[in-house]
C-alpha cells in the first residue's frame, strides 16, 4: 500500500479548508497516510483551549477555514470529527533513512528530543543548517521559497514551495527523487518539465 505524508499546514491556506480535510480523511481507507501538525494547526488547536487566542489565529488564517465551514462563522461550525482528526497529528516521522518534519529541526540532538518550536515554527535557514545527527536526510515545509523551487541541500530537503503565492503544491516520492507540482489555478508538472518555468510561465517559443 501507498504511503503519503502530509507535512502538516493542511489549514488557513485558502477556501477549502473542509475539503482539504475530507480528501485527507478519505485517504486513510486508500492509503497509509501520515500527516504532520504544523503551526497553523498548533494555533488552532491552542485556540480550542484558550478563546483569547482566536483574534491572532484569524489573522494566521483562521478567516479562511471557518468560512469554509460557514461564510462569517465561528469555531462551532467546525466538524467535531475534523478537529477530532487535526488532533491526531504527529510531531515528526521517522523511518529508516528519513526524518519529516513540519519546519527545521534542531541537527544536534534526536528527532524526539525537539521541542514544538522547532518542529512547528523554527525557519531553515541554509546557511546555518547542518546534517541530522542520524545522518538521515530531513524532509521539511514550513520556510516557503517563494521561486516555486525545492530547496535541496541534500541532507535536508524543503518541498514548501508556496503554492498559495503562485508558487506549487508540491509532493516529491522521496526514494527515487520523482516530483509533482501543481499551481493554486489546476496547472501541473513534473521534474524535468522544461515547457513551465518556476512559477508556471510557459518557457518554450509556443503561442
Amino acid at each position: 500500500m501507498d504511503q503519503i505524508i502530509v507535512l502538516g499546514d493542511f489549514i488557513d491556506k485558502g477556501r477549502q479548508t473542509k475539503e482539504v480535510i475530507d480528501k485527507l480523511m478519505d485517504l486513510q481507507s486508500e492509503c497509509q497516510l501520515t500527516y504532520l501538525l504544523g503551526n497553523h494547526e498548533e494555533v488552532l488547536l491552542n485556540t480550542l483551549n484558550d478563546p483569547s487566542s482566536l483574534e491572532y489565529w484569524m489573522q494566521c488564517g483562521g478567516v479562511s477555514t471557518l468560512n469554509s465551514y460557514r461564510f462569517g462563522g465561528s469555531l462551532r461550525d467546525i466538524a467535531e470529527e475534523h478537529l477530532e482528526f487535526i488532533r491526531g497529528g504527529k510531531n515528526y516521522y521517522e523511518t529508516e533513512n528519513h526524518i519529516f518534519a513540519h519546519a527545521c529541526p534542531d541537527h544536534h540532538i534526536p528527532i524526539s528530543q525537539n521541542t514544538a518550536y522547532s518542529l512547528r515554527w523554527q525557519l531553515l535557514e541554509p546557511e546555518q543548517v547542518q546534517p541530522h545527527q542520524s545522518g538521515k536526510t530531513v524532509i521539511v515545509g514550513h520556510t516557503e521559497q517563494i521561486n516555486g523551487e525545492i530547496l535541496d541541500l541534500g541532507f535536508i530537503k524543503c518541498i514548501d514551495t508556496a503554492c498559495w503565492r503562485y508558487g506549487w503544491l508540491t509532493a516529491m516520492d522521496v526514494d527515487s527523487g520523482q516530483v509533482w507540482q501543481s499551481q493554486r489555478f489546476g496547472m501541473l508538472r513534473e521534474s524535468g518539465d522544461a515547457s513551465v518555468g518556476p512559477i508556471g510561465t510557459r518557457t518554450d517559443d509556443e503561442s
